[in-house]
């Protein structure tokens, strides 16, 4: 039976309930003192247990008292704590508004301007919390109410944590599943950061129409605490591509990897606005680069007043278009259907539908594909009579300025399982699963270059949730996307080129390495590093010291390093590192009293080593401490010690932790082929493969990028690419018959052109998988009858 409700609570008349929560119930109050109506929140302490009483209490008291103190428009106010026969109550500020849950709840949508203007106002109640020292601790659509107005007020300080009150300790779990951080489900110390998480949910939300995080308890739990959420740019073609990297950031599982503050989120936040234009209906971005690409081109001055405003209202009409393309395109399909149509069609669309001159018409093509691309959609464009995907001219340039500057453009093979339950038969669903796998294989790709496939595969699942599972922070942009594909093997996939920070992934392996206290076994780099070591005497002269470099050269090529101290000859690939010493010595005189003998003595006064990463002009070791070493007899004693202290300042890991490690290129020709159609089946097998960072075909011949380790070129191609490929042949089909320093010649055996066998490579799962380790396997395969087929 219900329980009747008071006429009054303390001062306040009561009126109305307005709704149950899960410490009590809400009633629109009224405060005849100064004619106005309140909100009373209320709980009764008989309905409480006993033994949780006296907690619940203390966090209803502690909520008045904390956001009693907070004075902010985004903020609902607090008038008073009070307790009345029995009855605790908060009177608060009475909202006439929705909750945002309504919103979402009824599927109703945001323009992006408005999405940015509520986010902000949040954000701004959040940091002046947070300045008081208040978390909130529960930020969710029912906690967020919108007014008539259109303003925005956060409510339900509940849970709220004062960081001096005793009365929250580390250990406890406050707060709703979907919107709750890492550190809330692990139990560990709250602070703002958390709600700034629980805001980057929300964020996620206005963008997509979707939590990033879904399921039972424990399975929201796992995807918090282990999965990256697809991008909202792939969920939502019309979200600019700056906006994932805002909500990659705030959902970022480490809370010292998020943003520090609320203010911060909010200035990332109206960045990435203020570099994605917006008409009425949708929301466009043409990234940086993009715009460097068109504005670079020379032709562009080819382009009118008029044709220009023509190409820009072509490209908001493109990207409507694009993003009616939710169905995928399968090869049955051809690029007429889903995506790649709509891709095509919408491109042509910027170009003005053909009203403008041929050359013309192609300028704006770029510019319309560019919009294209800004907004996710992975365009590509056909090339003319033929039915095979092309690099779009933004594409194109994008790769040409992926130089020496930590960056590199591999391309990568993203699989999924068409049966799995997960994705229940939904091509979008499968789509996104393919493109989140390309970039976790794009990722991979690059931790190979740095370490053996052996190491990797053993220490793979540290890996994934490491590296693999943060793939976003590593993509520099994507350039290219060809149409998803899914045939015999049970294995659908699509194959993505695009620019990956090599240097960033180095630096967190080895961070990484340090953290789990994991020894990689890395692959063999080759740096080059050259030696400079002076010394001053008394006099305070400078000059080379080769007693000094020779031994410590000595001890840099027992690494299996070159080294060199002078510059490199002609043609000669410069030092990757370069060591510099300098020791300042002093020679001490003493006479013995005894025996009336004066004894010299050589000691260092000051001492200076470095190594710089000649790539980059950057410091990367500095010393300036004196060696504990007294004294040496001889200046030359003195000066092969400096050598090898200074060698000792260095080893083997130090100098390939700074490696820059590069892919090797090869030219593979194949003989044997029986005709030319197993050559482009045998490129997409080695696009999929980890060692394999690119690859070309040029007549008949592939042309490939390559890491690992290997004494020579042919034993790489065999161990790397060769031997994957023949576990899915069924047998040794495919063998190094000779090698020069670029070119490797394979051979296919004669029993192995015979359709049964070539057809594997139709019917049976990409050959990478093979070379998978076991959590790979299982992460793409649900089939159990595909699995089989990976296991002949």
């Amino acid at each position: 039976m219900a329980e009747a409700m008071p006429q009054k609570l303390g001062k306040y008349e009561v009126r109305r309930e307005l709704g149950r929560g899960a410490m009590g119930v809400v009633y629109e109050g009224f405060d005849p003192g100064i004619a106005r109506r309140v909100a009373l929140k209320t709980v009764r302490k008989d309905q409480l247990e006993k033994d949780e009483a006296l907690e619940l209490l203390s966090r209803f008291r502690r909520e008045a008292q904390a956001a009693g103190r907070l004075n902010h428009p985004n903020i609902v106010a607090i008038y008073e704590y009070g307790e009345d026969e029995g009855t605790a109550f908060i009177a608060m500020e009475f909202v006439e508004g929705r909750e945002l849950k309504d919103y979402f709840d009824h599927a109703e949508r945001f323009p992006l301007a408005e999405v940015s203007r509520l986010m902000g106002e949040l954000l701004g109640a959040l940091e002046h919390a947070h300045g008081n020292g208040i978390v909130h601790r529960d930020i969710k659509p029912a906690n967020i109410f919108l007014l008539k107005d259109g303003r925005l007020k956060v409510g339900d300080f509940g849970i709220a944590r004062i960081e001096s009150s005793n009365l929250t300790q580390a250990g406890s779990v406050l707060g709703t599943p979907a919107y709750m951080s890492p550190e809330q489900f692990m139990g560990q110390t709250v602070d703002g950061r958390s709600d700034l998480f629980s805001a980057g949910v929300l964020l996620y939300q206005f963008l997509t129409g979707e939590k990033p995080f879904t399921g039972q308890l424990t399975t929201i739990m796992h995807k918090v605490l282990k999965e990256e959420p697809i991008a909202p740019s792939e969920l939502n073609v019309q979200v600019p591509r700056p906006f994932d990297a805002v909500v990659r950031k705030a959902l970022a599982k480490r809370p010292d990897e998020r943003f520090q503050s609320a203010g911060e989120f909010a200035r990332a936040l109206q960045a990435a606005v203020s570099s994605s234009p917006v008409d009425e209906e949708a929301t466009l971005c043409n990234t940086a680069e993009d715009a460097t690409v068109l504005s670079g081109n020379a032709d562009a001055t080819l382009l009118s007043g008029a044709e220009q405003t023509l190409v820009s209202a072509g490209a908001s009409t493109a990207a409507r278009h694009a993003a009616e393309a939710t169905k995928i395109s399968t090869p049955s399909g051809g690029a007429s259907g889903g995506a790649t149509g709509a891709a095509t069609q919408a491109a042509t669309t910027a170009a003005g539908g053909g009203a403008l001159p041929a050359k013309r018409r192609n300028l704006a093509l770029a510019a319309g594909v560019a919009a294209l691309a800004a907004v996710g959609l992975g365009v590509y464009l056909l090339k003319p009579g033929s039915g095979t995907p092309s690099e779009t001219p933004v594409a194109a340039a994008a790769a040409a300025r992926a130089v020496d500057n930590g960056t590199i453009v591999i391309s990568a093979v993203g699989m999924a399982d068409p049966s799995d339950a997960r994705l229940a038969g939904d091509p979008g669903l499968l789509q996104a699963a393919l493109r989140e796998d390309a970039r976790r294989q794009l990722v991979e790709k690059a931790v190979a270059l740095n370490i053996q496939s052996a190491s990797f595969s053993q220490h793979y699942d540290l890996v994934s949730a490491k590296l693999l599972s943060r793939s976003g922070d590593f993509i520099e942009s994507v350039l290219q996307e060809d149409a998803p594909q899914k045939g015999a093997s049970g294995v659908a996939t699509l194959t993505t080129r695009a620019v990956v920070k090599v240097r960033e992934v180095q630096k967190s392996l080895n961070q990484m390495s340090e953290d789990e206290r994991v020894e990689f076994i890395r692959n063999n780099g080759d740096p080059g590093i050259s030696v400079t070591i002076t010394t001053r005497g008394e006099s305070g002269e400078a000059q080379r010291s080769p007693i000094a470099e020779n031994i410590l050269k000595e001890r840099v090529q027992s690494f299996g390093f070159r080294t060199w101290g002078e510059a490199p000859a002609k043609g000669q690939k410069g030092a990757d590192f370069a060591i510099e010493g300098e020791a300042r010595f002093k020679k001490l005189s003493a006479t013995l009293p005894a025996s009336g003998l004066t004894i010299e003595k050589y000691v260092i006064t000051s001492w200076t080593v470095k190594c710089i990463d000649k790539a980059t002009g950057e410091e990367i070791y500095f010393n300036t401490t004196l060696p504990q070493n007294g004294s040496w007899a001889t200046e030359e004693a003195a000066l092969k010690d400096v050598g090898r202290l200074v060698g000792e300042e260095f080893s083997k890991t130090f100098f390939l932790q700074h490696f820059r490690f590069a892919g090797q290129k090869v030219r593979l020709k194949f003989g044997g082929l029986p005709d030319k159609s197993v050559l482009p089946r045998l490129q997409r097998e080695l696009t999929g493969l980890r060692a394999v960072l690119g690859t070309r075909q040029d007549g008949d011949v592939l042309e490939a990028e390559l890491s690992g380790s290997s004494p020579a070129l042919g034993e790489l191609v065999q161990g790397t690419v060769l031997q994957p490929l023949n576990r899915k042949l069924g047998k040794n089909c495919l063998s190094v018959v000779g090698a020069t320093a670029q070119e490797v010649t394979v051979g296919l055996a004669a029993n192995c052109t015979d359709t049964a066998t070539l057809s594997r490579l139709e019917d049976i799962p990409p050959a990478a998988l093979f070379e998978a380790p076991a959590g790979r396997r299982a992460e793409v395969v649900k089939n159990p009858a595909v699995l089989r087929k990976l296991e002949i």
